[in-house]
């Protein structure tokens, strides 16, 4: 490692597999690095669905340095929840991260800074503060499950979607419902629809 990688700073966007993949990989090359993480623990999105049961094994789902700090090698062909898998995966690998990783830090916007250098605007909703970081490599690994695309044809609203997708009482949902907690949720409430 040449004395510019050890001033080099990477800011990493989302604390999912691939932001700590990311970190795992900077930290065994040396190189500074941030972690950004909007949620109030890693895996943010992935916990939104911790339910459901992930399609590939647990071995598809892992890199060979996460191997070296996790070993679940019985466990290697088991299909986990998402839940499962922050557990016994993910957060072993946040640990040896730990202090890089700023929970409850929102990336606002990023732009060019001078010619090779990038400028962050973060904000904390610990205290609302807003911050500037200069960087000089971003990667965004924030994921795009809290951006879901319109239902409508070619992606577009489907009439009315956009003003009941930010109702307080909206039935539209993007998120995978967990329907043994809301069994009677479920049971109770029902859409009618009406041909006109």
């Amino acid at each position: 490692m040449t004395s510019d990688d050890k001033t080099f700073l990477i800011a990493i966007v989302g604390s999912g597999p691939i932001g700590l993949e990311c970190g795992l990989h900077a930290l065994k090359h040396g190189y500074q690095f941030i972690i950004f993480e909007s949620g109030d623990d890693i895996a943010s999105n992935i916990r939104s669905w911790s339910h459901v049961r992930l399609f590939t094994p647990l071995h598809m789902n892992t890199s060979l340095l996460g191997k070296t700090i996790v070993d679940n090698v019985e466990k290697e062909n088991q299909f986990l929840t998402g839940g499962e898998y922050i557990e016994q995966y993910l957060r072993p690998i946040s640990h040896s991260l730990q202090s890089n990783i700023r929970l409850q830090h929102r990336v606002i916007s990023i732009g060019r800074y001078h010619l090779d250098k990038f400028i962050i605007l973060v904000e904390s909703s610990q205290n609302g503060s807003e911050e500037y970081f200069i960087v000089d490599c971003v990667i965004d690994a924030s994921g795009t499950f809290s951006c879901p695309n319109f239902s409508g044809p070619s992606y577009l609203p489907a009439i009315n979607e956009r003003i009941l997708r930010h109702s307080k009482s909206s039935l539209i949902t993007y998120r995978i419902p967990d329907l043994k907690c809301r069994r009677t949720w479920w049971k109770t409430n029902s859409i009618n629809w009406k041909r006109s």
